[in-house]
């Protein structure tokens, strides 16, 4: 009844949606995809978070304004957000890739927390563009579940901001920034980011700085110059899973009172069984060329270097339950300590070459990425009283040239076609497993037709064959603290997927696309515990979804609302097995309301449906945000607002059968202003 409640709401506004004002978000121009297009005639269902969209919800940080999106499932995990697309599920970090200005920022190792996407400063991103599963051929390896690119200002202004944020959770952000053009040749800009967590959990904690600046140099008309560096220190301390309810230990009496630990049932705040002190530092450096001799050839050269280090310590309890000598569970439990540490750095440098070449009938880009990565770490365990240690030297090479055309068949009939080509080398050394050397070649494919059947309707159909290799550490398994060596092999993906863009009524913008999206050999994550994990290529999995997104305005009210279904399976012997940690629905609705002229208000709503993991279904949730924006001046604007306004309960995991989980965040007040000048 829910899903069926809110899908008739999603349809009903469009109906009533009527007014004198047109809607600009389909005239917005994106870039990701390769070829500069309106969104309107972007042959994909790509969705933008505009500059105009930030200021008008009232966006805090870069995952914020994500999950408010219903392509995107962010995954709160102990490593950070993790942004799902299109049911990627457990494996989201090493399928759906994250860009910053078209430089990816994954983790070559992803295992690990890394992205630092909060701390980015909302005020310094002029919009986000989301692309759900495509750009295979552009962008090459584990994109089955899309890209996400995040577009900063790029100068050519004078200005600055500062803003702040507190929470009811005492959580504290500060940003400033700004640009100066110096002439018509030489501007350069800089920001910075502070923010200290409370956190919502009892025990955790956090501190965080990121420092960014960047100079842009126009030489001519012909050449551009940039470079930018940005750094980002956190310093932080998280809590796992808390026991959900008191257990029984062997002698009948309480776990929770043996061991000194509260329950969820007794307070939603209550430490986890572990904590963890993490401490991470990133540092960037990119610098980008642009060659343009007249307009209808452009080349680009982009190099980067990223450095990453990241050191913790864990400690705490793992929960087991009472078996006897023929390994029966007995129903009773026990809580065995366990700690652990990491201490690793890892380097990427890139050289990304890109030339676009327009021509009568279309334009063609032809590409190449040069890309090294090296993964240095040690760790150190001690379960059950054994203690182990390893230390590991991954590196991975890769050359992979593209080329992406496009052209026009007739005045309104589109046709693009591409084809990508890696070979990947592997040097990998390991404590406990011998080195490994190895070489694997994937390629990428795509073909898309476009129909614009009239100047505000486009259709179109697309196919893409994509592939995502194997990280280093899925390369090898943990099989009682000890690695050891796996045949785990690149999966392949094939995605099938029609879409309808329109206006309706002048005033309505509507997205819908219908995709398929099956994958051999899908590497999937098989964890008994921290001392026993395994990695597996799956057999066929298939996803079959849908997207919907609509944008309408009406006198002083906007309404944005969307839903993404989709239906994850394995196909076993036995029939189709649900995958697991994909949730089936989920749909965001939200209202902004002018009040007058400097006061409007905005109510956002999100439903989740259900998902399965670890053999026990997560229960849906729904979610509804309230803000309030005043404009004092036309320099500055004071907000206001309340995070799940009706205070429900929900559980981000659950762990151990639904013994342990992770609580959401209850009702959350804030406060801020942001400055401009």
């Amino acid at each position: 009844m829910k899903k069926l409640a809110i899908l008739s709401f999603l349809i009903c506004a469009g109906a009533v949606a009527r007014g004198e004002e047109s809607i600009h978000l389909g005239e917005t121009v994106v870039t990701s995809m390769g070829f500069e297009t309106t969104l309107l005639d972007e042959p994909t269902n790509i969705s933008v978070i505009t500059k105009e969209k930030i200021e008008e919800k009232n966006y805090k940080n870069v995952i914020e304004a994500l999950d408010d999106n219903p392509m995107i499932n962010i995954v709160n995990s102990r490593n950070g957000a993790v942004i799902d697309m299109r049911g990627s599920g457990d494996s989201a970090m090493n399928n759906v890739k994250i860009l910053v200005d078209g430089v990816a920022i994954n983790p070559f190792n992803p295992t690990r927390k890394g992205l630092g996407l909060e701390t980015i400063p909302m005020s310094n991103v002029e919009r986000i563009e989301i692309s759900p599963g495509g750009g295979a051929v552009l962008y090459g390896n584990g994109v089955s579940g899309g890209v996400v690119n995040i577009i900063t200002k790029s100068g050519g202004y004078t200005g600055g901001y500062v803003e702040s944020d507190i929470d009811s959770f005492n959580n504290k952000k500060f940003s400033t920034g700004g640009n100066y053009q110096l002439n018509d040749k030489i501007s350069f800009g800089m920001n910075y980011a502070g923010q200290n967590n409370g956190e919502f959990r009892e025990g955790e904690k956090g501190a965080s700085d990121y420092i960014d600046g960047n100079i842009q140099y126009k030489l001519s008309e012909k050449h551009k110059f940039g470079i930018s560096a940005s750094r980002y220190v956190e310093n932080e301390t998280t809590s796992g899973n808390a026991l959900q309810r008191d257990l029984k230990m062997a002698d009948g009496s309480s776990l929770a009172e043996h061991y000194g630990l509260e329950t969820l049932e007794q307070n939603r705040k209550a430490k986890g069984l572990t904590s963890t002190d993490r401490n991470i530092t990133k540092e960037n450096v990119t610098g980008k060329y642009e060659y343009t001799p007249n307009k209808d050839f452009t080349l680009g050269v982009t190099a980067y270097n990223t450095n990453m280090y990241n050191r913790s310590n864990t400690s705490g309890y793992s929960l087991s339950e009472d078996k006897d000598s023929n390994k029966k569970p007995l129903g009773t439990y026990t809580l065995k300590s366990t700690s652990s540490s990491e201490d690793f750095r890892e380097e990427t440098t890139g050289l990304l070459l890109k030339t676009t070449t327009n021509y009568e009938y279309g334009s063609i880009i032809i590409g190449l990425d040069s890309i090294r990565s090296n993964f240095e770490g040690k760790t150190t365990s001690n379960s059950k009283g054994k203690v182990t240690s390893s230390s590991s030297d991954y590196k991975k090479e890769l050359i992979s040239p593209y080329i992406l055309n496009k052209y026009d068949l007739t005045e309104n009939l589109e046709f693009i076609a591409g084809y990508r080509y890696e070979w990947a080398d592997y040097n990998l050394k390991s404590t406990d497993v011998p080195k490994r050397e190895s070489t694997l070649e994937n390629k990428s494919y795509e073909g898309t037709l476009s129909y614009k059947y009239r100047d505000t309707g486009n259709l179109f159909f697309r196919y893409e064959k994509g592939y995502m290799s194997p990280t280093p550490s899925q390369m090898s398994d943990k099989v009682n603290g000890i690695y050891e060596a796996n045949d785990v092999k690149s999966e392949t993906s094939d995605t099938y997927e029609i879409g309808i863009k329109d206006y309706v009524n002048d005033n309505t913008f509507i997205s819908m696309s219908f995709f398929r999206l099956e994958k051999d050999g899908e590497i999937m994550k098989d964890k008994k515990d921290n001392d026993n994990i395994s990695w597996k290529n799956l057999g066929k999995t298939r996803r079959n979804g849908i997207e919907f997104n609509m944008e309408n305005y009406f006198g002083n009210l906007t309404l944005s609302s969307g839903f993404v279904y989709i239906d994850a399976v394995e196909k076993t012997e036995n029939g189709n097995e649900r995958l697991e940690e994909i949730p089936r629905f989920k749909a965001n609705v939200s209202a902004n309301y002018r009040l007058t002229s400097k006061l409007d208000t905005t109510v956002s709503y999100t439903y989740m449906g259900s998902k399965e993991g670890q053999g026990i279904m997560n229960s849906s949730r729904s979610l509804t945000d309230v803000g309030v924006r005043y404009r004092v001046t036309e320099s500055l604007t004071v907000k206001a607002g309340i995070n799940n306004l009706f205070n429900k309960e929900y559980y981000e995991s659950q762990n151990n059968r639904g013994l342990t989980a992770n609580p959401g965040e209850e009702r959350s007040y804030y406060m801020g202003f942001k400055m401009t000048f």
